[in-house]
């Protein structure tokens, strides 16, 4: 039940920015709506807005649709003269069928458009949240007299692979060098963009 309702809910919202796209659009291009519907079917519940449109939530939770004045069917398609015969000089003004290709075109794809938008900042979202930080594979700091001094290695330079392995964090290096401390490996290492190998 819980997979079931996950489900509907990510849908529900992939379909609301998606023909929030659709709706917005049309708005800017002077296309007026009767209805904006999320799931179709009956309506469960709505409201009416002050420009009159009607925006709904309905009973089968598996689309939605935006019906623009003008609108014969779903994919506002049809009779232009016939449709213009049932609407007022104002309504005229403002169907789907009377504005440019180009409004049309940019009202059509305003809906998939607000979809690639959503995956960017749902995307964003998620890297942000369960993103992890990494430090990169920098000597930070070498001590006198250490093992690393006596290879020749300085503070600045980046590790960029042990014994052919790369390394792409510092934590790498620390995992692959902790067990290995009695052991001698061959580190290749960059400075000021030279790279070079030490036996260490």
């Amino acid at each position: 039940m819980t997979t079931i309702l996950a489900f509907l809910f990510v849908l529900s919202l992939v379909v609301f920015i998606h023909e929030l796209g659709h709706y917005l659009v049309g708005r800017w291009c002077g296309i007026g709506a009767t209805a904006f519907s999320v799931g179709f079917g009956p309506e469960i519940v709505g409201f009416t807005d002050g420009r009159g449109t009607r925006w709904k939530i309905s009973a089968i939770p598996l689309g939605g649709y935006v019906r623009f004045v003008g609108d014969m069917n779903a994919a506002s398609a049809g009779n232009s003269e016939e449709a213009d015969a049932e609407l007022s000089e104002e309504e005229r003004k403002q169907a789907f069928h009377n504005k440019s290709v180009l409004r049309r075109a940019a009202t059509v794809f305003a809906g998939p458009f607000a979809n690639y938008l959503l995956t960017i900042v749902i995307l964003t979202m998620i890297f942000v949240l369960s993103g992890r930080t990494t430090i990169e594979p920098l000597v930070g700091d070498v001590r006198e007299g250490s093992v690393a001094a006596e290879a020749g290695i300085q503070t600045g330079d980046v590790f960029v692979s042990i014994d052919g392995r790369r390394m792409k964090s510092f934590a790498t290096v620390q995992r692959y060098v902790s067990p290995r401390a009695d052991r001698e490996i061959e580190a290749t290492l960059s400075r000021n963009g030279t790279e070079y190998t030490v036996t260490i």
